[in-house]
């Protein structure tokens, strides 16, 4: 059981995506609402927190364990608010796309493109 109350069955995982900001260290607000659910869904990084039973069953080894920090496929699975307040995805374990070191931020070439000539 976890904290958010959400526990995955099957091939499913319970990721908990990097938190987007909703304002600049300046105090600008980034986008509406909306606008931050959309990105939200768009985010591709997150910490695993739990899988499902039959993750990787026919996989040789796991891709991911809980505690990875994992980059994930675009738009995969849905978003759900945890008792904890917190928002989540679950996504299939076939939508992780890397495990990636700690230090390590993939960020949208798209937002970085646009935030350089903004």
């Amino acid at each position: 059981m976890t904290v958010s109350g959400i526990n995955p069955v099957g091939h499913r995982i319970l990721i908990l995506p990097r938190e987007i900001a909703e304002k600049t260290a300046s105090g600008i607000i980034l986008a509406t609402e909306q606008g931050r659910e959309r990105e939200q869904m768009s985010n591709t990084t997150g910490l695993v927190i739990t899988v499902g039973d039959s993750c990787y069953e026919e996989a040789e080894k796991p891709w991911c364990v809980v505690g990875d920090k994992i980059a994930f496929a675009k738009y995969a699975g849905l978003l759900y608010v945890g008792k904890d307040g917190k928002k989540y995805r679950i996504i299939n374990d076939t939508d992780v796309t890397a495990v990636l070191d700690s230090d390590v931020e993939l960020v949208d070439p798209y937002l970085v493109t646009k935030n350089m000539t903004s």
